[in-house]
């Protein structure tokens, strides 16, 4: 496995809000962080914020703007459990904080 994926580029804004973003594409209105969707189903990745440690990790999890996983979450704002590309990943509430999703 390589360090730097080809297809992954990391964009960060240097206006006075210095958040990385995997995508430069505007989220739907309906986009809602990872802790708030209280719902177990299918969502599709919106956009990634944080610092770019946050994005390369993302990234190299196969959380990537544009996937679709699975949400196992008991109740809204704790410690989120998804499904994506076949494994189960076990997220921190800050870090779910970080990830935009939409419903599919």
């Amino acid at each position: 496995m390589t360090k730097n994926h080809p297809d992954i580029a990391c964009h960060c804004l240097q206006g006075s809000d210095k958040h990385c973003f995997l995508r430069e594409k505007a989220c739907p209105v309906n986009a809602r962080p990872l802790s708030e969707t209280c719902c177990n189903g299918r969502v599709k990745v919106c956009k990634i914020s944080g610092d770019r440690k946050n994005c390369a990790r993302m990234a190299n999890l196969g959380v990537l703007p544009g996937t679709e996983m699975e949400l196992l979450c008991p109740h809204r704002g704790r410690q989120c459990m998804i499904k994506v590309n076949g494994g189960t990943i076990s997220l921190d509430s800050t870090t779910a904080a970080n990830i935009f999703v939409t419903a599919v």
